[in-house]
Order: structure tokens, then sequence, then C-alpha cells
């Protein structure tokens, strides 16, 4: 029986590989040009293996059954592998993502980054007439990106790009295993950095665990409209550093309802959400629910011990941390704010929060023209000086122009100062 097998397992890599030769090929040229039976088959085993396993039994494809479940994970295993190995080569996570983002130069470096930190999915649902379609997810370690189709045929035609639309009843949820692991590492390090004792700490860990897991994150507006399907690329924050034990999430795409909002006149789409919190026209009715388990990411790198001054605006800054993901820079900042400026209290004029808030803008404005770029390893610059900037409050933030590595970035710039990263204690996370 291990004779046999092995040579099983062989031949199911060679016909995968066969499979997919031509495949690789023709990726600069076209798509994958697999049958809609073998798609829909695939999808439906990565989605559901055991399950898959048991409607072939119930059909009578059940003779051999200790042989069947080997085949499944075998055959998913190799299905998984298939799946990245051609989103690599055809740079599918650059197309997934057209967010984050391509280096013009070297869009094959981006890819590798992106697959590196991704996880291809790959995933639909259909209720009704109406298909979600989760296709991958980028975890940089704070950030958590999603690609993803919703297509139906009840779409009002007002819905376009950037439309805002309801959906507050879509929302991530972790195993609770691992939310409940999370959610304790979350409020430990919060009532930590306040000083909270350890029997309030607990209190508070056992308040939030009590509360159950409500889900977290928000889809605000498609990025594209194609005649009935709406485009999504959106992202919410899951911090790797909460986790302890784990190290790849599972988390559930959960979609109850998207709509509409109401503006006073029924049926049309506002634009602003705000003025309304229920949908108008719902389009989507589910539930929809999408499991996957994410890839471990290229970790966030923080660098300490720096000492940097710069001088912007006639307003003195001192720069004391970096922080570096595959997407942004940040960097951790002291400002000295002119002597005659109020403290912040209830008593204030009006004049004098004026003041205030000016003064606090200026400083944001400074650190923010401050960052202007970095260099990686191989020599070249990257410029960050008109890239999306945010932050505030000793922190702030620089958006890369595309995917980079933080273990490739070298130095970085500052007000026209070079600081050399090789000479700061480095932390990975």
């Amino acid at each position: 029986m291990t004779q046999f097998d092995s040579s099983l397992r062989r031949a199911l890599m060679d016909a995968n590989l066969a499979q997919y030769e031509n495949v690789l090929r023709r990726a600069d040229n076209a798509g994958p040009d697999f049958s809609p039976r073998y798609l829909r088959e695939r999808m439906r085993l990565l989605a559901d293996p055991w399950g898959w396993a048991k409607r072939r039994e119930q059909s009578g494809l059940h003779r051999r059954t200790r042989l069947n479940w080997r085949l499944i994970a075998l055959i998913a295993a190799l299905l998984v592998l298939s799946a990245c190995a051609y989103a690599v080569a055809t740079g599918q996570f650059s197309q997934w993502f057209p967010r984050l983002g391509v280096n013009p130069e070297a869009p094959e470096t981006s890819e590798e980054v992106l697959s590196r930190t991704g996880t291809a999915i790959e995933q639909s649902q259909t209720v009704g007439d109406t298909t979600v379609t989760l296709y991958a997810a980028v975890w940089n370690g704070t950030d958590l990106w999603v690609s993803m189709d919703i297509e139906s045929p009840n779409i009002p035609e007002e819905v376009q790009r950037y439309t805002p639309l309801y959906m507050a009843d879509c929302r991530f949820f972790l195993r609770d295993d691992q939310w409940e692991e999370y959610t304790r590492n979350r409020v430990e390090e919060s009532g930590t950095a306040m000083g909270a004792s350890p029997e309030q700490i607990e209190a508070d860990i056992q308040a939030e665990l009590d509360k159950g897991q409500l889900g977290f994150g928000s889809f605000l507006m498609p990025q594209e409209r194609e005649g009935n399907t709406l485009k999504f690329q959106e992202n919410t924050f899951l911090e790797a550093k909460w986790f302890t034990e784990t190290k790849r999430p599972e988390l559930t795409l959960h979609i109850e309802r998207v709509g509409t909002y109401v503006d006073g006149r029924e049926g049309q789409a506002s634009v602003n959400p705000f003025e309304d919190v229920h949908p108008g026209v719902v389009f989507v009715e589910g539930p929809f629910d999408l499991t996957f388990t994410l890839e471990e990411p290229i970790l966030p790198i923080h660098y300490e011990g720096t000492d940097v001054e710069a001088m912007l605006t006639d307003i003195p800054l001192r720069f004391t941390g970096f922080d570096l993901s595959t997407t942004e820079l940040s960097a951790a900042y002291e400002a000295v704010n002119p002597e005659d400026l109020p403290e912040p209290g209830p008593d204030l004029s009006p004049e004098e929060n004026d003041r205030r808030f000016q003064a606090t803008k200026a400083v944001c404005r400074a650190v923010e023209d401050s960052m202007q770029g970095l260099w990686t390893e191989d020599g070249k610059y990257v410029d960050l000086s008109n890239s999306e900037s945010s932050g505030g409050g000793g922190s702030v933030s620089r958006r890369y122009p595309y995917p980079i590595d933080p273990a490739t970035v070298t130095a970085v710039d500052i007000a026209g100062t070079r600081v050399e990263l090789g000479g700061l204690e480095r932390l990975d996370e």
C-alpha cells in the first residue's frame, strides 16, 4: 500500500504539472483555459473538502472510501499549491490588488512581495441570484486587504464606482479560540500601557469576552462596476502582535445585506452615508459565509535608537524611531510647541483654541513634509514626498507607491538627511 500511495502521489503531481504547463507558458497572453466543470469542482472542493466528499458518497461514488479520504487531502493540497503557483507566475496578486501599486521598473518584485504576504482564496458562494467571490487576501501584520466581487442582477443603476453602500452587516469573524486570544492580548496591552493593575486588566478582559464576538472591518464602496458586478478592494485592521499562539488566523467573511443609503427619497443612494444608518434598496440578501486561513505575513520591522533632528517651517522636530511594513513607513516624533502656546483645557477662549489648532496643524504638516523617501538595498531611491500620509499624536505614516519588503530598506530620507537603518537597533515584530 505504501508503494501504491507513493506512485499515486507521483502520478497526481505529474498530472497536475501537465495541467498547468501550457497555462504557465501562456501566462503573459491569456488566463487559464480550465473547463467550467473543473472550476466549479475545484471551488467546491477547496471551500468544503469534507462536504464535497460526502456529497459524492451520497451519489453512490463511495467505493474504496479509505483511499478517497487520502485523495481528498492530497488533491486539495495540490490545487492550493497550483493556484498559488499560477498566481505568482501571472502577476495575479497585483491584478487582485491594484490599489497597492506596482513598481513599473520591476513589476515581478512587487508581485513577489504581495505573493509572500498574500493568500490566494478563490472561493465563491451563491444565494438566490447573487454570487459573492472572494479572490485573495493580503496581510502585512497590521493591515488586511481583501479582493472580492459581488455579482447580482438586482444592483440599482445609480450604484457605480465609489458609490457609498450600506454594508454594515458585512463583517469579518475570527475563529472563536483565536478571537479570545486576540482580545485578551489586545486588552492586556492597553491596560498595561495605562498603568492598570493586573486585577483590573483581568476584569477588563472578562468584560470584553462577555460581550461576545461582534466582528470587525467594513466595506466602504466599490472600486469598479462592470455590468452586474461590483468589485471591492477593502482593508481593515488586524494586528499580528496580538496573536501569541496563532500564526495563521482563520477568518470568516460574513455578508448579510448590501444596499443603498436613504437620503429622504425612497430608493436613491445617499452621497453622505451618515445621513441615515438604515439601508434604502437592499439588493443583496445573504447570508454568505466564506472561511479562509491567512498565510503568515511579512511582519513589520521596528527600529529604535535614532535621534534625528529636523527643522521645517520653523518647527523643531525630533524623530525617535521608525516602523517599516510592506506598504508604509511610519515614524515616531516629538515636536516642541511655542512657549506662549496655551495648555489645553475647557476654559480656553475661541481665539486660544484656534491658536492651538493652527499650531497642531503646522506640526502635522511639517512632519509629513519631513518624510521624503527611502533607499533599498539595490541603491534605488523611492520618493514618498507625494504619497498618502496619516497620523498624529507623535506618529506619522507614509504609504509606499508599491509593495516593498521592509528587510530590503537600508535608509530613510528625513528632511534631506539620510538616516542609515543599519546603525539602529532592529526589533522584528
